[in-house]
């Protein structure tokens, strides 16, 4: 089926395939077709490229590089597109287990780059490019990344004065006016062409329906998210981040649980919890869900002791033997602990456990608690409001705080107005966040063995 651009698409794909213009800045709400206007951009640039390096005689390789938040990312929002794009014509891609990531079109290169951690632009170094494209550009200007990011264009130096030299940059709103990424690129780059495409913009939702609409705005749970990520508006957001928190009060009779996950945040002063993630099965619904177990909650101030990792390591046995004679002959598929937690984890090492470190990095806290909030409001997460566990006693049975920690803890989390409006980014109160921490990282590796939509 031929897809038919809108005039602004078109506009775009021009100023890609042209001479005259070199920085394009492309900021646009979910669904508002603009991913798509430049990976059709890309595509015929190349046919550009490739004339007139055969008019001029040019032997020398051209390369195009994208960046984007994770690799997995790039696959569903880009590769995916040029692949459509692309059928019935000749390519040659390269997209297995290995590090590097590409496709060929008529001898040019387009590599793909994961670029959320600090090792990232160690593997675009050395790589001359005549096109950059960033993906997501401004989640990735945040945190410890901003240095690397600006240095990323030092690729593009032996092309500097050629007509097709191009620069590229994608991205939603990630917070207020004062986020860094706006007041560099967008504020600062008053001479490039700039973009902003909102739903209506994409000609499949040109003409769609309210009720198409109203299912776009329904992506997003919260008033300030649905004017960042739909409406383009450099807002902070502020109140109470959970405003809709499916909850049960038993597990449903005709919900199966086939496996369960655990996340853990460890503190040597502050809590150290251990949060289950049970995936379920409603033979009802025919639906999958997820549902939020009861919780190991162990404060040492309240309790006024001074655990050890090997206290805590002997904790976590006794807890999953209670989680396995509470829902037995369930697959335990994984348990994700802090990354800081180096010393705790040594120990889980040490003593058998079978753990992995959670995968952290600048803007992975606001990313994953966007997910909770839409898993909470598409009702697939849901919480089972039980007490937690304090601790448990040397013969395993376990010793219950008389309330459910877990969901204190996100009925009470709240946005840092004050730090959210200096820095920029959305922020987070840093108190009471423990099991959210153990959720958002258990979420993170459900997500990678595709036990969890990203929603």
């Amino acid at each position: 089926m031929e897809i038919i651009l809108s005039k602004k698409q078109q506009q775009l794909i021009n100023d890609i395939t042209g001479t005259d213009t070199h920085e394009i800045y492309v900021l646009g709400s979910r669904q508002s077709g603009k991913t798509y206007s430049i990976c059709e951009g890309i595509l015929e640039y190349i046919d550009k490229l490739s004339e007139y390096a055969k008019e001029h005689n040019e032997t020398r390789q051209y390369n195009i590089v994208i960046v984007g938040w994770t690799i997995e990312t790039l696959k569903g929002n880009i590769v995916d597109n040029f692949t459509s794009i692309l059928k019935g014509k000749k390519y040659i891609m390269k997209w297995g287990t290995t590090d590097e990531k590409y496709i060929l079109i008529k001898n040019i290169k387009i590599s793909f780059y994961g670029f959320n951690n600090q090792t990232s632009f160690n593997k675009i170094l050395g790589k001359p490019f005549i096109c950059l494209w960033i993906d997501e550009a401004a989640k990735i200007y945040q945190g410890g990344l901003k240095e690397t990011f600006d240095q990323l264009t030092g690729g593009q130096a032996s092309f500097s004065n050629h007509p097709y030299l191009k620069t590229i940059h994608s991205f939603n709103v990630e917070g207020s006016d004062r986020h860094p990424y706006k007041v560099k690129y967008i504020d600062g780059k008053p001479n490039a062409k700039h973009y902003t495409f909102y739903p209506f913009d994409n000609p499949l939702l040109n003409d769609a329906s309210d009720e198409a609409l109203d299912k776009l705005l329904d992506i997003f749970p919260s008033e300030t998210l649905q004017r960042q990520k739909i409406f383009n508006e450099w807002v902070v957001a502020e109140g109470r981040v959970f405003n809709d928190i499916p909850t049960l009060k038993e597990m449903p009779l005709d919900w199966v649980i086939r496996d369960i996950g655990i996340g853990m945040d460890y503190g040597s002063v502050n809590p150290t919890t251990f949060v289950p993630i049970a995936l379920c099965y409603s033979s009802k619904t025919n639906e999958w869900r997820l549902i939020r177990l009861g919780v190991y909650y162990h404060d040492p101030k309240r309790e006024g002791d001074t655990p050890t990792t090997e206290y805590y390591s002997n904790q976590l046995k006794l807890f999953i033997k209670y989680l396995g004679e509470l829902y037995p002959h369930k697959n335990l598929v994984s348990m994700v602990l802090d990354s800081e937690a180096t010393h705790y984890y040594n120990r889980l090492i040490t003593d058998g456990f079978r753990v992995d470190l959670a995968k952290k990095g600048p803007g992975s806290v606001n990313e994953g608690v966007e997910h909770l909030q839409s898993l909470y409001y598409k009702k697939f997460l849901y919480e089972l409001d039980t007490p937690s566990i304090r601790y448990f006693q040397n013969d395993g049975t376990p010793v219950f705080s008389g309330k459910d920690e877990a969901l204190i803890e996100l009925e009470s989390y709240r946005y840092d107005t004050l730090k959210s409006e200096n820095s920029g980014m959305n922020c987070y109160v840093k108190d009471l966040d423990h099991t959210i921490d153990s959720r958002r990282y258990l979420l993170v590796e459900f997500e990678r063995l595709g036990l969890v939509p990203v929603v």
